[in-house]
């Protein structure tokens, strides 16, 4: 492992984090950070982070995530979506590091009515949109060195219930006997092991530096997401179609931004992913 590339992976037990750190340990000296011994607020740390380290990759899946969040608290979303990534341009010109960092969906509004692709031009509808644009932009200025991923809405394996596939099922095993989900907000599922390895393949085959559209092929519905989910997991509850404007929200909602690439093949339907994330899920069941 001495020969091995160093890999600094900032915010290794969020989801794309988790399954990141399992996909590179074993060809590179992965090092994890996340919220308990790193702030990406603080650059000063994040910047001493750097110097100890000496990465030859920075993988950044840190973010403020969320449309609602990000309206409540503009400032927080614009240091961590927008200066943070700045900084680790920065950072990735002055110590020769490779910056992979992780982008949205989000970035669009809905008026294409069909999927986005790399050289569509992002305007996006809210704070959480705007500010993960404004990162994209400093990191496509400054850094020599990068992969920008925008990534939809994400299923896979997580430790924590802050995400949306992740609340749901937490509503589910509290006993919830139905779930109302939107019908109206179409995205590109995608799941995170497969999202991962395609991160790991552009990597290690040098593609061009620059932007990139990862999503598994095909685009739905939060509710067809969910309902997919459910059925997977033979799950007693009963999913109904819902409007979003059936719940309280605060920021403008992105009702239809489903991704492909122009640069890279698709991966598998994002149906079969869910049938193996549902397998996996059932395993681990089993194991207990």
């Amino acid at each position: 492992m001495s020969d091995a590339k160093k890999l600094l992976l900032l915010g290794y037990t969020g989801k794309m984090g988790i399954v990141l750190k399992k996909v590179f340990d074993a060809d590179y000296d992965v090092i994890g950070k996340n919220s308990c011994d790193f702030d990406a607020s603080d650059f000063e740390g994040v910047c001493r982070l750097i110097d100890d380290i000496t990465p030859d990759i920075v993988i950044n899946s840190v973010a403020f995530l969320g449309i609602d969040p990000c309206e409540n608290e503009p400032e927080k979303a614009f240091r961590l979506n927008t200066l943070y990534p700045k900084l680790l341009a920065e950072l990735s010109i002055k110590k020769r590091f490779l910056l992979v960092h992780f982008s949205t969906d989000a970035v669009f509004n809905d008026e294409k009515k069909d999927y986005y692709v790399e050289s569509d031009i992002p305007c996006p509808l809210n704070i959480y949109g705007l500010t993960k644009y404004g990162g994209d932009c400093f990191i496509q200025a400054i850094a020599k060195q990068y992969y920008i991923i925008r990534i939809s809405v994400l299923f896979g394996e997580s430790i924590k219930a802050t995400q949306f596939v992740e609340k749901m099922l937490n509503k589910i095993q509290q006993g919830a006997a139905s779930l109302k989900i939107s019908n109206d907000i179409i995205l590109s599922p995608t799941y995170s092991k497969d999202a991962a390895v395609e991160v790991k393949r552009i990597i290690e085959r040098s593609l061009p530096f620059g932007l990139y559209h990862i999503a598994n092929e095909g685009k739905a519905s939060l509710y067809d997401l969910m309902n997919d989910i459910v059925n997977g997991l033979k799950m007693d509850t009963r999913i109904e179609r819902a409007s979003y404007k059936d719940f309280p929200y605060v920021g403008i909602k992105n009702t239809f931004t489903p991704i492909r690439s122009e640069k890279i093949n698709l991966m598998r339907p994002w149906k079969d992913a869910v049938r193996e994330y549902c397998d996996e899920i059932k395993m681990k069941v089993k194991r207990r």
